[in-house]
């Protein structure tokens, strides 16, 4: 069996596995990860974490909105889209790429 099969049956065990099963298997893989592969389980972990700040910065800016208000937005918004004040997604990639 080559890895590609492996995978798929591991997937499809997954998908077949109840719910005690899935914190059995979950477990048992963090713990082989730790053994094996401690790097993955390292950049894992500080991706979640630092997805975790990014959306906890975010949502502090986040309020509730009134449907008025949402409509005052939205007019805002497609009264600069009219006047061409936005910027293209090819402009934003070549923006994000010099950061």
């Amino acid at each position: 069996m080559d890895a590609l099969q492996k995978k798929e049956l591991l997937h499809l065990r997954i998908e077949q596995a109840n719910e005690q099963m899935l914190d059995a298997l979950a477990e048992m893989t963090e713990v082989l990860f730790k053994n094996w592969q401690p790097e993955v389980v390292e950049a894992t972990e500080q991706k979640l974490k630092s997805d975790e700040e990014y959306a906890a910065v975010y949502a502090k800016h986040l309020k509730p909105m009134t449907r008025e208000e949402m409509n005052d937005e939205l007019k805002e918004a497609m009264a600069d889209y009219e006047r061409g004040d936005y910027v293209t997604l090819e402009e934003m990639k070549k923006e994000s790429a010099t950061w």
